[in-house]
């Protein structure tokens, strides 16, 4: 059994910050198509349905 997704925290960090590397539950400011490639390299391997990274990611991919 898989474990519950947690509510949405509707925290917002900068895209061109450190905690975006490292916290997936979070939405991203100013999110430019370079860094949502940087963003997404980083984060790809994550569940899509616990990380709101690459979700926004790929949404800003070329």
């Amino acid at each position: 059994m898989s474990a519950p997704v947690p509510p949405l925290s509707h925290m917002f960090v900068p895209a061109d910050g450190p905690l975006a590397e490292f916290l997936c539950r979070v939405e991203l400011l100013e999110l430019t198509p370079a860094r949502a490639e940087t963003l997404h390299e980083l984060h790809e391997d994550h569940p899509h349905e616990t990380c709101l990274v690459v979700t926004a990611t790929e949404l800003h991919l070329p």
